[in-house]
């Protein structure tokens, strides 16, 4: 295992793909520049994630808390420019509080407090690919692809809490 690797975790019967580990390199800063908006994090995000997407994916980003997607319709907007992947805003889910903020407080939130669920259908013949900026536990990740039916889960990076759980394979270069 070398730093910044690409990862496939499976996780209850969910595909799981990230350019790396969190907590390797810049991948934190990086995250967190996404969170806030920053264009060119966006864009780096986006080079590294299309390096690993499915070929017959569909992007679809997951919604934050607020129940719509923002910066994860950004990062899959730069992705499908890279990769010629369409792109569909598919979900949306209930207003509630984040996942980060509820585990701060020693909770974490269901599916059902998400209350993620399908607004539009997607192409026929394509493999959903959920995008995240950061997978932790993946009770985000896996909510949303319960919503879809079916889902790989693609994101900037991943936390070790996930990979501690379950079985992982570091991609080779």
């Amino acid at each position: 295992m070398t730093r910044n690797d690409p990862i496939k975790s499976v996780s209850d019967g969910i595909t799981f793909l990230s350019t790396g580990r969190y907590y390797d390199g810049i991948n934190q800063w990086i995250a967190h520049s996404i969170k806030e908006g920053d264009t060119d994090a966006i864009g780096y995000a986006a080079r590294r994630m299309a390096a690993i997407v499915p070929a017959n994916a569909v992007l679809v980003p997951i919604p934050g808390h607020h129940g719509v997607a923002d910066q994860t319709l950004r990062l899959a907007q730069a992705l499908s420019s890279y990769t010629n992947l369409p792109f569909v805003d598919a979900l949306r889910g209930r207003d509630h509080e984040s996942q980060y903020e509820a585990k701060q407080r020693g909770h974490v939130l269901s599916g059902r407090d998400m209350g993620f669920h399908q607004i539009r259908e997607l192409p026929s013949g394509s493999i959903p690919c959920l995008i995240d900026n950061v997978v932790d536990t993946g009770t985000t990740a896996k909510a949303a692809a319960e919503a879809l039916g079916n889902a790989v889960v693609l994101s900037f990076a991943m936390s070790d809490t996930l990979l501690q759980r379950e079985k992982h394979i570091w991609f080779k270069r």
